[in-house]
């Protein structure tokens, strides 16, 4: 259903939306003018918009800004995927669900905070948001899927709740400036090469709860100078740094405990 219609900031757009009982779902938008900051509409065709579909945003390169209605619960996959000069988001309190690829290849993107009703980062959520310096992961998050910050390349600190179960395959790949994060006790999978090429990383520790450890998890992380492990994962050692040169495992303690 098309509809046109002037949101905060004088914008006129465009919106294919679909209405059923529980609300709106704003399926494409276009943009008449420049979007600039953004305010998405809280109602379309009299019901409140609950979620923002598939790839909705996705490529509107006018979008530096956005904020989202406590209204919606939902952004789907690629919503604001390669939105290239998108700097900051304000989600709603009420969101629930951030589908994958939701932000991914939004290099300028540098400010957003997570709500606490989450419980998933999904696969590729924010990969390649190279501007991104510190994300805060809020309480009741279980999961951070394959590649969800994968190639944030300016992120330094990431902070991680005690509830994760789970770190998925190249999680945080290539994030070549991450120095601070910290594994919760209650982790107990961490997928392939989940922190290759952190070369900024110096000190790991793999909680003893941990059953799973994939290949060549810190693979690249020349950096890496105190890597611990619980002791029946030893075996593991050499695999999960798998192509350190020979004289930097000389000078690298990695230890089990």
């Amino acid at each position: 259903m098309p509809d046109t219609m002037k949101p905060k900031g004088g914008t006129r757009c465009i919106y294919d939306y679909i209405c059923d009982h529980t609300g709106a779902t704003i399926r494409d938008v276009l943009p008449q003018t420049s979007l600039d900051d953004f305010c998405v509409p809280s109602t379309l065709g009299g019901m409140p918009v609950t979620v923002l579909g598939a790839n909705a945003f996705s490529s509107v390169t006018s979008l530096t800004s956005v904020t989202i209605p406590d209204t919606v619960t939902t952004i789907e996959g690629g919503a604001f995927s390669k939105c290239i000069n998108l700097k900051s988001v304000r989600l709603p309190k009420g969101l629930q669900n951030i589908d994958g690829f939701s932000f991914a290849g939004c290099i300028s993107l540098r400010d957003i905070t997570l709500p606490p009703g989450i419980v998933a980062i999904r696969e590729y959520a924010f990969s390649k948001c190279k501007s991104l310096e510190e994300i805060i992961i809020p309480e009741g998050v279980t999961v951070i899927e394959e590649s969800a910050f994968a190639k944030c390349r300016s992120l330094r600190t990431a902070h991680i709740p005690s509830t994760l179960v789970s770190i998925g395959s190249s999680a945080f790949a290539s994030c070549s400036l991450l120095s601070d994060i910290v594994i919760p006790e209650n982790v107990i999978s961490i997928g392939d090469k989940a922190f290759s090429n952190c070369k900024s990383l110096t000190t790991m520790t793999i909680p003893e709860g941990v059953t799973f450890i994939g290949n060549y998890v810190f693979t690249g992380c020349a950096a890496l100078e105190n890597l611990k492990v619980p002791e029946r994962f030893q075996y593991l050692v050499d695999d999960l740094t798998i192509d350190f040169e020979m004289e930097d495992n000389e000078e690298n303690n990695l230890t089990t405990h």
